[in-house]
């Protein structure tokens, strides 16, 4: 179906060669073949044919610019003509252009089911000159004077950005987004949709035209016949037209010579700069540009940060002499950034600059001092120098030169600052993602400082590897279960770093889901809260044995009493004493006073290592320790244990009257769950 139309509108473009043959050149005639070739042909390689498609609307976009020019169409003096032809011939070509590069980029990204930065990266841009598009369609139809025209225009542009939108919005959530099961149908038919709205636009723009110009016809033909009247008159004033013409003829020669080559340096610039990824880059390419395209001598691109209100040089070109930083208001480059206008320097006698170029030394009669403005802010400063005088801002195709250039130092800017804070999250923040079964896939540079584990030694490993042996098995199935049902986790975790040492994290894990809530992962945002426990753990302890002290003992055993009643637990409270251990000091001596206690508590804290034991030391040889059983037997055995152990360590005691080694002795009191 569809190559049967273009068939039909190639015979219709060649009968233009009998109808307009002024107008028709042998060029017309290789395109024609190439088309033809190309509609013929089954290529494979759908990457080949999206190139040879590209290149084939490059060509006819050329050739209509040049028809324009031929025909006087872009010539034409009545506002509303001119701003009409100027919407058909230029702009909404390039708007369609871009809509079928988004549409081709992007089926193609679902087709092959790949996506990388780069190819994100180009229909973003493309995305974004798609708005530009539409921003000077809007502005031009804005200018037409008859408000039916304009309405029905601006109605139909209004169903274009619509359409624009869902297809950008579609393009976001999936391609950008690099987001699974896509439908590469459903996008095409959207932006399907939507070049189809832009060719009703074009048709409308092209009825519009179409009326105007058979007015103007038949306005020409009334004056052909007053013009018989006065013919006499016009013989007149044959010799001047004549050389009007020839005038005329000569700038049209100039004007098409001068569209090829500013559209060849349009296509050029935005090749060269699509290969730059840094700021730096990107300026000196277009200094380089302009000194080829405008003859600069010296130059400078200085852009605005607007935290600091000053303007930072991006990159000079045959300027060694110019500042890093300047201030708003400051020299010509400041005062160009205030006024957000062009400043023209001449340089005088005692004023000339000399630049050196390599073994040549320039010397500019003048500088143009351009300030850069996009959205209507400052964005930067453009200065040039020039040995004779330029008039470059009157260039016609300077705007879309700078215009340009903005864009890509815009999107390099935005890349920067936000590749500056994500490494600045980076070795800040504390983070670590895994994947639904607990195994590491990501840590943040924070992570490997606080863990003492490099990303290679820990990504792939589940984070078991930093877990404290100390932590209770309750509060990894607590943790477990909550994150698995979907919540979020917040909680204080004890972690063991590569030395050895003990880390504390104040730690949040949400789940991360698909737009079914089907869990894929989780991340984790940790804090290093290992010195507020120090201090806290310091204010419970005890000193000596590093068991909890008397203080929280009192507060600690209310609240595990009120947890019994609340939860119906049997509350177990065993009560230590060693036995004449005072007569141990006097024997052996405080120091190994010390050292038994120190001892015997390792073993407490040893047989009592559950999630809800604690063990104190309420002073001098007493102890404390509290627990849940299931019933007073299973208690008493847990004493019985200890005592026992306690004994088997053999620890002389010759001053003891009950024993060889030191011997404890243990009261148990039981609080069940019907207290």
């Amino acid at each position: 179906m569809i190559k049967s139309d273009i068939k039909k509108d190639l015979l219709t473009i060649k009968k233009f060669n009998k109808l307009y043959p002024t107008l028709y050149s042998s060029d017309y005639d290789n395109i024609l073949k190439e088309v033809e070739s190309l509609i013929e042909k089954d290529y494979e390689d759908r990457t080949v044919l999206y190139q040879k498609y590209t290149y084939m609307i490059e060509q006819l976009q050329e050739k209509m610019y040049n028809l324009g020019f031929k025909s006087e169409l872009l010539l034409e003096s009545e506002s509303d003509k001119y701003f009409l032809v100027e919407t058909m011939l230029r702009y909404i070509p390039n708007y369609i252009e871009v809509i079928g590069k988004i549409r081709a980029k992007t089926s193609k990204a679902i087709t092959d089911n790949f996506t990388d930065d780069e190819l994100i990266y180009s229909i973003k841009n493309n995305c974004q000159l798609c708005d530009e598009h539409g921003n000077l369609i809007y502005k031009t139809i804005n200018e037409i004077g008859n408000d039916v025209e304009k309405t029905r225009l601006l109605s139909q542009l209004d169903n274009v950005t619509n359409e624009i939108k869902k297809m950008k919005d579609y393009v976001r959530e999936t391609i950008i987004s690099k987001k699974e099961h896509v439908d590469a149908i459903e996008f095409f038919t959207i932006a399907t949709t939507v070049i189809d709205k832009a060719f009703s636009l074009y048709s409308i723009n092209a009825e519009f035209l179409n009326q105007k110009l058979q007015k103007k016809l038949e306005e020409l033909e009334e004056a052909k016949f007053y013009g018989m009247v006065i013919g006499a008159v016009v013989v007149f004033f044959i010799i001047a037209t004549i050389v009007s013409m020839i005038r005329s003829y000569i700038l049209y020669a100039k004007s098409e010579k001068k569209i090829k080559n500013n559209l060849t340096s349009i296509i050029k610039l935005k090749n060269n700069l699509e290969k730059c990824k840094t700021i730096s880059e990107i300026s000196s390419k277009s200094l380089y540009f302009f000194a080829e395209k405008f003859n600069i001598v010296q130059g400078a691109i200085y852009l605005f940060n607007e935290e600091n209100e000053k303007l930072y040089l991006a990159s000079a070109y045959a300027a060694n002499e110019m500042k890093h930083i300047v201030e708003l208001g400051e020299g010509l480059i400041g005062e160009a950034a205030v006024q957000k206008q062009y400043i023209y320097t001449y340089l005088g006698e005692e004023n000339k600059k000399f630049f050196n170029i390599e073994s040549i030394t320039i010397e500019p009669t003048n500088i143009s001092t351009i300030p850069l403005i996009s959205y209507e802010k400052l964005f930067g400063v453009l200065q040039l120098g020039f040995i004779k005088k330029n008039s470059i801002v009157h260039n016609d195709d300077f705007t879309y030169f700078t215009d340009m250039i903005i864009g890509f130092l815009r999107d390099a800017k935005h890349l920067e600052t936000t590749k500056k804070y994500i490494e600045l999250i980076d070795n800040n923040v504390i983070t670590a993602k895994t994947n639904k079964k607990g195994i590491v896939t990501d840590v943040s540079e924070a992570f490997t400082k606080i863990s003492g584990y490099s990303k290679d030694e820990i990504i792939g490993k589940t984070q078991a590897i930093v877990s404290h042996p100390d932590t209770p098995k309750e509060l990894h199935k607590n943790m477990w279960d909550t994150i698995l049902g979907g919540n979020i986790y917040r909680g204080e975790i004890k972690n063991l770093n590569k030395n050895g040492e003990e880390y504390w994290v104040d730690i949040t894990i949400t789940p991360q889901v698909d737009r079914y809530n089907n869990i894929l992962g989780f991340s984790a945002i940790l804090r290093d809260i290992t010195d507020k426990k120090r201090i806290e753990e310091y204010s419970i302890t005890d000193a000596l044995t590093g068991l909890y002290n008397r203080r929280f003992f009192d507060s600690n055993f209310a609240k595990e009493f009120n947890i019994s009643k609340r939860e119906n637990k049997n509350l177990i409270l065993l009560i230590l004493d060693i036995d004449y251990f005072k007569q141990y000091n006097d024997f052996y001596g405080h120091q190994k006073g010390d050292e038994a206690l120190k001892f015997l508590s390792k073993t407490m804290k040893l047989f009592f290592k559950r999630a809800n034991d604690c063990v104190y030391r309420l002073g001098g040889e007493e102890f404390a320790i509290s627990f849940y059983a299931s019933d007073e037997k299973n208690a008493f055995q847990r004493a019985e244990t200890l005592r026992k152990s306690i004994e088997e360590l053999k620890i002389e005691h010759k001053a003891s009257k009950v024993s060889s080694y030191i011997t404890v002795s243990i009261g148990l009191s039981t609080i069940t769950n019907g207290c």
